[in-house]
């Protein structure tokens, strides 16, 4: 009998489909938001060493987590590439950039490490894990500031777009601060206020389906032109000074998709060799893309070159580029909203107050949440015209923080050597880790190359201005 009740008790953890020792929370994800303090070993089961994930028949999906991946990296900022490579010219520039595409790669795969070893489904469980669940507000806080800036960018790029596109068809140039004022209280506002944004999904697909054929055209152009491209090339070849780190920040700023790394490696069965296979050929992919675009814009327009590469054609008869930026305004609108949920979001789990209003006046608060946010989005777009300047003050800041410094302090820290085992509690949540010597040394480079990044790289960006 007592045989019976315990096969009864061990049928009853079994979730159908997983193995019988996978607890029933690869299917039930606790949010971090509105959960301070929740890090704990129970919410993220990942399996052991050794423990296949799925049916051993089932492999993992390696080309659906490339693609996947690939589509969150190669976005609207490859528009500011070309720019980025015009500071700190070619051979220096395309070095950096795959600098940054190894670093950035690199640190994506110890996130999955960390969240393998350390049980956790989320980047905020692991740093949890290493620095205690009180921490946690940090790692909202870059994805408040990371959400809300992004969609400063948008604003940016929509006005900018929305500006050529009215030349081009009206022959006139509106005012930027109009555009952005009409699109914010005709779409931005009422599209954040929707619940529901299921139906805006589509926009992100559509949204990389133009970027392509604006990737193929502006290299086709570049080769059509290519006695001039290869001029404007050759002109700067190679020179280092200061403005390499402004490339170095719009680079790790496009490279940046750390925070949906744990998200990735559970789509691979938590298989840590198919999530490195995904890695290398999605961030080899977004090389590739990126160092053509790159070296094609500095081709076409060499000096003349704009934050974004768009702005630099002309509307007079140019029937792809008058598509393309009408395409591209229409898909960021309709993206923008998903971006600025998700910093809403964040920004309501991580502030009581705001919680406690929400509980208390939902509607009253929803509305003046989302209004305020959107109205100080507006605000700061509208006093900055060049997008180059948020991705690369971004990508110095928030992605040499998310992509570098973090995710090497979580393995210092749990890979750190304590006095005495005895001196840490049983159910300390503090995990210890073994300590690979190169690895820590790689940890420790990581952490100096992302302090300097965000202070020179800030100041390179900000120069600009």
């Amino acid at each position: 009998r007592e045989l019976e009740l315990k096969l009864d008790r061990q049928a009853a953890k079994r979730t159908p489909g997983l193995p019988d020792a996978q607890v029933d929370s690869a299917n039930v994800q606790r949010s971090s938001l509105g959960e301070e303090g929740r890090c704990g070993p129970d919410e993220g089961v990942f399996p052991q060493d050794g423990q296949p994930y799925a049916d051993k028949d089932e492999s993992p999906p390696i080309a659906a987590a490339w693609m996947n991946l690939t589509k969150n990296l190669v976005g609207a900022g490859i528009f500011s590439l070309p720019s980025a490579l015009l500071s700190g010219s070619v051979l220096p520039g395309l070095i950096a950039m795959v600098a940054v595409c190894f670093f950035c790669g690199s640190s994506f795969i110890l996130i999955a490490f960390l969240c393998k070893r350390l049980k956790c489904q989320t980047y905020r469980e692991v740093w949890c894990k290493a620095f205690g669940p009180k921490t946690g507000i940090l790692i909202d806080a870059f994805i408040v500031i990371n959400g809300f800036f992004a969609c400063v960018a948008y604003t940016i790029l929509v006005a900018d777009f929305l500006q050529k596109a009215a030349e081009g068809l009206l022959g006139k140039c509106p005012n930027r601060m109009f555009l952005i004022a009409s699109n914010t209280c005709f779409f931005m506002l009422p599209l954040s206020h929707a619940k529901d944004l299921s139906a805006l999904k589509f926009t992100s697909m559509m949204g990389l389906v133009i970027i392509a054929l604006v990737f193929l055209y502006v290299v086709s152009d570049c080769l059509g032109q290519f006695d001039d491209a290869a001029t404007n090339v050759k002109a700067h070849t190679a020179h280092l000074d200061m403005g390499i780190f402004r490339t170095i920040a719009i680079c790790t700023g496009a490279f940046q998709a750390h925070y949906n790394a744990p998200r990735i490696f559970k789509q691979l069965h938590c298989d840590l060799k198919a999530h490195t296979q995904a890695v290398v050929a999605s961030f080899g992919t977004a090389l590739s893309v990126y160092s053509v675009f790159a070296l094609s814009g500095l081709g076409l327009f060499g000096n003349q070159l704009l934050g974004n590469v768009l702005r630099n054609y002309n509307a007079d008869g140019n029937v792809p580029i008058l598509l393309a930026w009408l395409g591209m305004a229409f898909a960021i609108i309709f993206t923008y909203p998903l971006v600025f949920t998700a910093a809403r979001d964040s920004l309501i789990g991580s502030q009581p107050v705001l919680q406690k209003a929400m509980k208390e006046w939902p509607t009253l608060a929803h509305i003046a949440i989302t209004s305020g946010m959107v109205v100080a989005i507006s605000t700061v777009a509208s006093c900055i015209e060049d997008v180059s300047v948020v991705t690369g003050t971004l990508g110095a800041f928030i992605g040499s923080s998310l992509c570098w410094i973090c995710p090497s302090s979580i393995y210092l820290r749990v890979t750190q050597k304590s006095k005495s085992d005895l001196e840490q509690p049983l159910c300390s949540s503090k995990a210890r880790l073994p300590r690979n010597r190169a690895l820590a040394a790689y940890a420790c480079f990581l952490i100096a190359f992302g302090a300097v990044s965000i202070v020179v790289g800030v100041e390179a960006v900000l120069h600009v201005v």
